[in-house]
Protein backbone atom coordinates (compact mmCIF):
# COMPACT_ATOMS: atom_id res chain seq x y z
CA UNK A 1 0.00 0.00 0.00
CA UNK A 2 1.62 2.59 -1.56
CA UNK A 3 0.36 6.48 -0.22
CA UNK A 4 -1.50 7.45 3.13
CA UNK A 5 -5.29 6.87 3.55
CA UNK A 6 -7.23 10.34 3.97
CA UNK A 7 -10.26 11.37 5.79
CA UNK A 8 -11.56 14.27 5.96
CA UNK A 9 -13.84 15.77 8.92
CA UNK A 10 -17.21 17.06 7.75
CA UNK A 11 -16.96 20.21 9.90
CA UNK A 12 -13.53 21.51 9.10
CA UNK A 13 -10.69 22.09 6.77
CA UNK A 14 -8.53 19.23 8.02
CA UNK A 15 -7.54 16.31 6.06
CA UNK A 16 -6.84 13.28 8.78
CA UNK A 17 -4.20 10.97 7.85
CA UNK A 18 -3.34 7.48 9.58
CA UNK A 19 0.08 6.70 10.18
CA UNK A 20 1.17 3.55 12.66
CA UNK A 21 3.95 3.45 15.07
CA UNK A 22 5.13 -0.37 15.71
CA UNK A 23 5.46 -1.87 19.34
CA UNK A 24 7.98 -4.90 19.56
CA UNK A 25 7.62 -7.90 21.59
CA UNK A 26 11.26 -8.30 23.40
CA UNK A 27 11.20 -11.96 23.16
CA UNK A 28 9.95 -12.54 19.93
CA UNK A 29 11.72 -9.44 18.60
CA UNK A 30 9.14 -8.54 16.16
CA UNK A 31 6.37 -6.21 15.99
CA UNK A 32 3.37 -8.01 17.51
CA UNK A 33 1.49 -4.49 17.39
CA UNK A 34 1.07 -1.06 15.92
CA UNK A 35 -0.27 2.11 17.87
CA UNK A 36 -2.87 4.27 15.11
CA UNK A 37 -1.58 8.20 15.75
CA UNK A 38 -3.42 10.77 13.76
CA UNK A 39 -1.72 13.34 10.87
CA UNK A 40 -3.54 16.29 10.17
CA UNK A 41 -3.16 18.73 7.97
CA UNK A 42 -5.01 22.56 7.11
CA UNK A 43 -6.46 23.06 4.36
CA UNK A 44 -2.70 24.68 3.20
CA UNK A 45 -1.04 21.55 3.83
CA UNK A 46 0.39 22.76 7.20
CA UNK A 47 0.39 19.77 9.80
CA UNK A 48 -1.97 20.34 13.04
CA UNK A 49 -0.71 18.40 15.77
CA UNK A 50 -3.12 15.85 17.86
CA UNK A 51 -3.16 18.09 20.70
CA UNK A 52 -3.89 21.06 18.25
CA UNK A 53 -6.49 18.74 16.64
CA UNK A 54 -8.60 17.91 20.18
CA UNK A 55 -8.19 21.30 21.36
CA UNK A 56 -10.02 22.64 18.50
CA UNK A 57 -12.43 20.51 19.09
CA UNK A 58 -15.35 21.72 21.54
CA UNK A 59 -16.44 19.17 24.24
CA UNK A 60 -19.56 17.91 23.65
CA UNK A 61 -21.03 16.00 20.11
CA UNK A 62 -18.40 17.75 18.00
CA UNK A 63 -15.27 16.16 20.12
CA UNK A 64 -16.92 12.39 19.88
CA UNK A 65 -17.12 12.56 16.53
CA UNK A 66 -13.65 13.96 15.92
CA UNK A 67 -12.39 11.09 18.33
CA UNK A 68 -14.89 8.44 16.46
CA UNK A 69 -14.07 9.59 13.20
CA UNK A 70 -10.01 8.76 13.50
CA UNK A 71 -10.24 5.36 15.55
CA UNK A 72 -12.62 4.40 12.35
CA UNK A 73 -9.97 6.02 10.06
CA UNK A 74 -6.99 3.81 11.92
CA UNK A 75 -9.48 0.60 11.66
CA UNK A 76 -10.20 1.25 8.03
CA UNK A 77 -6.35 1.82 7.02
CA UNK A 78 -5.48 -0.92 9.11
CA UNK A 79 -7.37 -3.55 7.93
CA UNK A 80 -6.43 -2.69 4.18
CA UNK A 81 -2.92 -4.23 5.06
CA UNK A 82 -3.97 -7.72 5.51
CA UNK A 83 -2.25 -7.86 8.63
CA UNK A 84 -4.52 -10.93 10.40
CA UNK A 85 -1.88 -11.31 13.72
CA UNK A 86 -1.19 -8.26 15.17
CA UNK A 87 -2.69 -5.89 17.48
CA UNK A 88 -4.08 -2.22 16.54
CA UNK A 89 -3.50 0.52 19.23
CA UNK A 90 -6.04 2.85 19.66
CA UNK A 91 -6.40 5.81 21.53
CA UNK A 92 -9.37 7.32 23.46
CA UNK A 93 -9.95 10.90 24.11
CA UNK A 94 -10.41 10.74 27.98
CA UNK A 95 -13.62 13.30 27.14
CA UNK A 96 -15.10 10.65 25.27
CA UNK A 97 -13.87 7.64 27.14
CA UNK A 98 -15.84 9.22 30.51
CA UNK A 99 -19.05 10.91 27.96
CA UNK A 100 -19.10 9.04 24.51
CA UNK A 101 -21.98 6.97 25.52
CA UNK A 102 -24.10 10.09 25.77
CA UNK A 103 -24.19 10.06 22.02
CA UNK A 104 -25.13 6.32 21.51
CA UNK A 105 -23.01 3.05 20.51
CA UNK A 106 -19.95 2.95 18.05
CA UNK A 107 -17.41 1.04 18.55
CA UNK A 108 -18.75 -2.64 18.55
CA UNK A 109 -20.75 -1.64 15.16
CA UNK A 110 -17.76 -0.06 13.40
CA UNK A 111 -15.74 -2.80 14.33
CA UNK A 112 -17.96 -5.56 12.40
CA UNK A 113 -18.18 -2.54 9.75
CA UNK A 114 -14.92 -3.54 8.66
CA UNK A 115 -14.82 -6.95 9.91
CA UNK A 116 -11.90 -6.53 12.37
CA UNK A 117 -12.31 -8.71 15.05
CA UNK A 118 -12.23 -6.95 18.62
CA UNK A 119 -9.85 -9.46 20.12
CA UNK A 120 -6.77 -7.56 18.23
CA UNK A 121 -8.06 -4.10 19.77
CA UNK A 122 -5.85 -2.95 22.12
CA UNK A 123 -7.93 0.20 23.65
CA UNK A 124 -5.33 2.97 25.12
CA UNK A 125 -6.74 5.09 27.94
CA UNK A 126 -4.89 7.84 30.00
CA UNK A 127 -6.07 7.30 33.05
CA UNK A 128 -4.52 10.08 34.74
CA UNK A 129 -6.66 12.35 32.69
CA UNK A 130 -10.12 10.65 33.72
CA UNK A 131 -11.48 12.35 36.85
CA UNK A 132 -14.76 10.23 37.26
CA UNK A 133 -14.01 6.85 38.93
CA UNK A 134 -17.26 5.96 37.55
CA UNK A 135 -17.20 6.67 34.33
CA UNK A 136 -13.55 5.11 34.15
CA UNK A 137 -14.87 1.47 35.75
CA UNK A 138 -18.41 1.98 33.20
CA UNK A 139 -15.78 2.72 29.73
CA UNK A 140 -13.21 -0.03 30.55
CA UNK A 141 -16.05 -2.55 31.12
CA UNK A 142 -17.52 -2.00 27.88
CA UNK A 143 -14.14 -2.38 25.98
CA UNK A 144 -13.60 -5.65 27.74
CA UNK A 145 -16.98 -7.27 27.22
CA UNK A 146 -16.37 -6.61 23.51
CA UNK A 147 -13.27 -8.74 23.99
CA UNK A 148 -10.51 -6.17 23.28
CA UNK A 149 -7.41 -5.52 25.57
CA UNK A 150 -7.34 -2.37 27.95
CA UNK A 151 -3.84 -0.54 27.75
CA UNK A 152 -3.48 2.39 30.39
CA UNK A 153 -1.00 4.98 29.04
CA UNK A 154 1.52 7.40 30.15
CA UNK A 155 1.93 5.25 33.81
CA UNK A 156 4.17 7.35 35.73
CA UNK A 157 2.86 10.92 34.61
CA UNK A 158 0.25 13.44 36.26
CA UNK A 159 -2.01 11.26 39.08
CA UNK A 160 -0.91 7.87 38.21
CA UNK A 161 -0.51 5.38 40.79
CA UNK A 162 -0.55 1.19 41.56
CA UNK A 163 -3.87 1.54 43.53
CA UNK A 164 -5.49 2.27 39.91
CA UNK A 165 -3.62 -0.38 38.18
CA UNK A 166 -4.84 -2.81 41.04
CA UNK A 167 -8.28 -1.83 40.41
CA UNK A 168 -8.50 -1.77 36.89
CA UNK A 169 -6.62 -5.12 36.12
CA UNK A 170 -5.09 -3.57 32.48
CA UNK A 171 -3.70 -6.01 29.79
CA UNK A 172 -1.03 -3.59 28.98
CA UNK A 173 0.63 -0.38 31.49
CA UNK A 174 2.67 2.06 28.71
CA UNK A 175 5.60 3.70 30.88
CA UNK A 176 5.34 7.38 30.14
CA UNK A 177 8.29 8.81 27.87
CA UNK A 178 9.75 10.95 30.99
CA UNK A 179 10.04 8.02 32.84
CA UNK A 180 11.80 5.86 30.01
CA UNK A 181 14.55 9.36 29.90
CA UNK A 182 15.47 8.95 33.61
CA UNK A 183 15.87 5.36 33.58
CA UNK A 184 18.37 5.95 31.15
CA UNK A 185 20.34 8.71 33.04
CA UNK A 186 19.49 8.55 36.37
CA UNK A 187 21.28 5.63 38.25
CA UNK A 188 18.56 5.67 41.11
CA UNK A 189 15.73 5.55 38.76
CA UNK A 190 17.48 2.72 36.74
CA UNK A 191 17.65 0.58 40.24
CA UNK A 192 14.29 1.07 41.05
CA UNK A 193 12.28 0.29 37.81
CA UNK A 194 13.41 -3.32 37.98
CA UNK A 195 11.30 -2.96 40.71
CA UNK A 196 8.12 -0.91 39.26
CA UNK A 197 7.76 -3.38 36.23
CA UNK A 198 7.76 -6.55 38.78
CA UNK A 199 5.30 -4.30 40.43
CA UNK A 200 3.00 -4.27 37.15
CA UNK A 201 3.68 -7.68 36.47
CA UNK A 202 2.00 -9.06 39.87
CA UNK A 203 -0.86 -7.01 38.96
CA UNK A 204 -1.06 -9.10 36.10
CA UNK A 205 -0.09 -6.68 33.28
CA UNK A 206 2.45 -6.80 30.67
CA UNK A 207 4.73 -3.83 29.85
CA UNK A 208 5.32 -1.63 27.12
CA UNK A 209 8.21 0.66 27.88
CA UNK A 210 7.24 3.93 24.72
CA UNK A 211 9.28 6.95 23.74
CA UNK A 212 12.69 4.50 23.63
CA UNK A 213 15.27 6.92 21.72
CA UNK A 214 18.69 5.29 22.62
CA UNK A 215 20.23 2.21 23.45
CA UNK A 216 21.13 3.05 26.52
CA UNK A 217 17.48 3.19 27.64
CA UNK A 218 16.10 0.04 25.79
CA UNK A 219 19.09 -1.88 27.60
CA UNK A 220 17.24 -0.31 30.83
CA UNK A 221 14.29 -1.87 29.94
CA UNK A 222 15.64 -5.16 28.69
CA UNK A 223 17.17 -5.48 32.55
CA UNK A 224 13.84 -4.27 33.78
CA UNK A 225 12.25 -7.26 32.71
CA UNK A 226 9.84 -5.65 30.22
CA UNK A 227 8.14 -7.13 27.67
CA UNK A 228 7.50 -4.69 24.85
CA UNK A 229 9.33 -1.88 23.50
CA UNK A 230 8.14 0.99 21.06
CA UNK A 231 10.30 4.50 20.13
CA UNK A 232 12.19 6.12 17.66
CA UNK A 233 14.89 3.93 18.13
CA UNK A 234 13.02 0.59 16.60
CA UNK A 235 10.80 2.76 14.52
CA UNK A 236 9.13 6.32 13.53
CA UNK A 237 4.96 6.37 13.14
CA UNK A 238 5.11 5.75 8.95
CA UNK A 239 1.85 5.68 6.76
CA UNK A 240 3.14 1.93 5.74
CA UNK A 241 3.58 -1.09 8.02
CA UNK A 242 7.17 -2.54 7.42
CA UNK A 243 7.75 -5.77 8.02
CA UNK A 244 7.42 -7.18 11.45
CA UNK A 245 10.99 -8.63 12.16
CA UNK A 246 12.32 -4.95 10.25
CA UNK A 247 14.36 -4.64 13.82
CA UNK A 248 15.77 -7.94 14.26
CA UNK A 249 19.13 -6.61 13.82
CA UNK A 250 18.65 -3.92 16.60
CA UNK A 251 17.28 -6.74 18.71
CA UNK A 252 20.71 -8.81 18.14
CA UNK A 253 22.96 -5.59 18.99
CA UNK A 254 20.85 -4.93 22.08
CA UNK A 255 21.16 -8.55 23.26
CA UNK A 256 24.61 -8.42 22.59
CA UNK A 257 25.49 -5.61 24.44
CA UNK A 258 23.25 -6.30 27.25
CA UNK A 259 25.55 -9.64 27.82
CA UNK A 260 28.68 -7.93 27.16
CA UNK A 261 27.19 -5.18 29.81
CA UNK A 262 26.12 -8.01 32.65
CA UNK A 263 29.43 -9.63 32.05
CA UNK A 264 31.22 -6.25 32.68
CA UNK A 265 29.22 -5.68 36.11
CA UNK A 266 30.10 -9.41 36.82
CA UNK A 267 33.53 -8.35 36.87
CA UNK A 268 33.62 -5.07 38.33
CA UNK A 269 31.33 -6.38 41.11
CA UNK A 270 33.77 -9.80 41.55
CA UNK A 271 36.78 -7.16 42.07
CA UNK A 272 34.61 -4.49 44.30
CA UNK A 273 33.26 -7.21 47.20
CA UNK A 274 36.17 -9.89 46.59
CA UNK A 275 38.35 -8.24 49.80
CA UNK A 276 34.70 -8.11 51.86
CA UNK A 277 34.07 -11.56 50.38
CA UNK A 278 37.20 -12.84 51.87
CA UNK A 279 37.23 -11.77 54.88
CA UNK A 280 33.53 -12.89 55.79
CA UNK A 281 34.77 -16.16 55.01
CA UNK A 282 37.87 -15.71 57.17
CA UNK A 283 35.38 -14.37 60.26
CA UNK A 284 33.34 -17.72 59.83
CA UNK A 285 36.32 -20.04 59.75
CA UNK A 286 37.17 -17.80 63.16
CA UNK A 287 33.76 -18.86 64.82
CA UNK A 288 33.28 -22.52 63.48
CA UNK A 289 36.66 -23.12 65.58
CA UNK A 290 35.36 -21.00 68.82
CA UNK A 291 37.21 -17.65 68.10
CA UNK A 292 35.13 -14.94 70.09
CA UNK A 293 32.75 -13.66 67.49
CA UNK A 294 33.45 -9.58 68.48
CA UNK A 295 37.45 -10.55 68.02
CA UNK A 296 36.96 -12.49 64.70
CA UNK A 297 34.97 -9.91 62.91
CA UNK A 298 37.26 -7.12 63.45
CA UNK A 299 39.53 -7.02 60.07
CA UNK A 300 36.00 -7.15 58.25
CA UNK A 301 34.41 -4.26 60.31
CA UNK A 302 37.85 -2.64 59.28
CA UNK A 303 37.22 -2.43 55.55
CA UNK A 304 36.37 0.70 53.90
CA UNK A 305 32.84 0.36 53.24
CA UNK A 306 31.74 -2.18 55.64
CA UNK A 307 29.10 -0.70 58.08
CA UNK A 308 27.82 -3.02 60.52
CA UNK A 309 27.92 -6.66 60.78
CA UNK A 310 25.28 -8.94 63.15
CA UNK A 311 24.79 -12.78 63.60
CA UNK A 312 21.45 -14.46 63.53
CA UNK A 313 20.35 -17.58 64.53
CA UNK A 314 18.71 -20.17 62.75
CA UNK A 315 15.72 -19.21 63.43
CA UNK A 316 15.97 -15.44 62.37
CA UNK A 317 16.41 -14.11 65.41
CA UNK A 318 19.71 -11.53 65.95
CA UNK A 319 22.23 -12.70 68.61
CA UNK A 320 23.61 -9.61 70.37
CA UNK A 321 23.56 -6.15 69.13
CA UNK A 322 24.96 -4.94 65.41
CA UNK A 323 28.91 -4.41 65.70
CA UNK A 324 29.26 -1.16 63.98
CA UNK A 325 32.35 0.08 61.84
CA UNK A 326 33.67 3.48 63.82
CA UNK A 327 33.09 5.27 61.04
CA UNK A 328 29.90 4.92 60.78
CA UNK A 329 28.35 8.08 61.63
CA UNK A 330 24.70 6.75 61.10
CA UNK A 331 24.95 4.55 64.32
CA UNK A 332 25.68 6.91 66.46
CA UNK A 333 22.37 9.55 65.36
CA UNK A 334 20.45 9.47 68.38
CA UNK A 335 17.32 10.15 66.05
CA UNK A 336 17.41 6.60 64.75
CA UNK A 337 17.98 4.97 68.06
CA UNK A 338 14.53 3.56 67.84
CA UNK A 339 14.95 1.35 65.15
CA UNK A 340 18.87 -0.01 66.30
CA UNK A 341 18.15 -3.55 66.74
CA UNK A 342 19.06 -5.86 69.16
CA UNK A 343 18.99 -9.74 70.81
CA UNK A 344 16.13 -10.83 69.73
CA UNK A 345 15.66 -8.67 66.72
CA UNK A 346 14.13 -10.81 63.84
CA UNK A 347 15.24 -11.03 60.57
CA UNK A 348 13.33 -13.85 58.53
CA UNK A 349 11.47 -12.19 56.50
CA UNK A 350 14.66 -10.75 55.51
CA UNK A 351 15.80 -11.87 51.77
CA UNK A 352 19.12 -12.28 52.62
CA UNK A 353 18.42 -14.50 55.75
CA UNK A 354 16.50 -16.56 53.41
CA UNK A 355 18.45 -17.31 51.05
CA UNK A 356 21.10 -17.64 53.10
CA UNK A 357 19.58 -20.81 55.30
CA UNK A 358 18.93 -22.29 51.77
CA UNK A 359 22.60 -22.27 50.64
CA UNK A 360 24.72 -22.85 53.66
CA UNK A 361 27.71 -22.27 52.64
CA UNK A 362 27.43 -20.07 49.93
CA UNK A 363 27.96 -16.41 50.42
CA UNK A 364 24.84 -14.16 49.13
CA UNK A 365 24.65 -10.53 48.39
CA UNK A 366 21.52 -8.58 48.30
CA UNK A 367 20.27 -5.47 45.58
CA UNK A 368 21.26 -1.99 47.02
CA UNK A 369 18.19 -1.08 49.32
CA UNK A 370 17.71 1.44 52.08
CA UNK A 371 18.77 -0.26 55.63
CA UNK A 372 16.23 0.14 58.23
CA UNK A 373 19.58 1.05 60.73
CA UNK A 374 20.76 3.17 58.14
CA UNK A 375 19.11 4.90 56.64
CA UNK A 376 21.90 4.77 53.94
CA UNK A 377 21.70 2.42 50.58
CA UNK A 378 23.40 -0.66 51.37
CA UNK A 379 23.97 -4.33 50.44
CA UNK A 380 24.11 -6.53 52.52
CA UNK A 381 26.69 -9.86 52.24
CA UNK A 382 24.86 -13.22 54.05
CA UNK A 383 26.42 -16.27 54.74
CA UNK A 384 24.70 -19.54 56.67
CA UNK A 385 27.37 -21.80 58.69
CA UNK A 386 27.00 -24.07 61.39
CA UNK A 387 28.77 -23.00 65.03
CA UNK A 388 27.85 -24.51 68.49
CA UNK A 389 25.47 -26.98 67.32
CA UNK A 390 23.25 -24.61 65.52
CA UNK A 391 22.88 -22.72 62.30
CA UNK A 392 24.23 -19.30 62.01
CA UNK A 393 24.03 -16.54 59.42
CA UNK A 394 26.26 -13.72 59.63
CA UNK A 395 25.56 -10.45 57.64
CA UNK A 396 27.57 -7.56 56.94
CA UNK A 397 26.24 -4.32 55.50
CA UNK A 398 28.26 -2.64 52.99
CA UNK A 399 27.57 1.34 52.46
CA UNK A 400 26.77 1.15 48.70
CA UNK A 401 27.88 4.59 47.73
CA UNK A 402 31.02 4.39 48.66
CA UNK A 403 31.31 0.41 47.63
CA UNK A 404 30.24 1.56 44.13
CA UNK A 405 31.74 5.08 43.74
CA UNK A 406 30.21 7.18 40.68
CA UNK A 407 29.52 4.27 38.78
CA UNK A 408 26.10 3.36 40.57
CA UNK A 409 24.62 0.88 37.75
CA UNK A 410 26.67 -1.44 40.24
CA UNK A 411 24.37 -3.38 41.52
CA UNK A 412 21.56 -2.82 38.99
CA UNK A 413 21.18 -6.37 38.49
CA UNK A 414 19.28 -8.98 40.63
CA UNK A 415 21.87 -10.75 42.43
CA UNK A 416 21.27 -14.18 44.45
CA UNK A 417 24.74 -15.31 45.61
CA UNK A 418 28.34 -15.24 44.20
Amino acid sequence: MGKEVAGRHPDSDLAFLSHFQPIFSLAHRRAVGYEGLVRARDADGRPVTPAELFVRAPLGEARVVMDRRCRELHVRNFTAFGDARSWLFLNVDPYVAANGRRWGSFFDGMLRAHGFPAHRVAIELTESQIENEQSLDATLDYYRSLGCLIVIDDFGAGQSNFDRIWRLRPDVVKIDREMTRRVGVEPLARRMFAGIVSLLHEAGALVCVEGIETESEALCAIEANADLMQGYLFAAPTAELGPPDACRHVFTRLFAAFQAEAGEYRLRRRDLLKPYLAALDAVVVAIAVGDPYQISVRPLLALDCTQRCYLISGDGTQIGPNLEAERNASARDPRLEPMQPRGGTSWQTKPYFRRAIDAPGRIQITRPYLSVTGPRQCVTLSLAFVAEGGLRVLCADLDFTALAGEDLSFGTSAVNEV
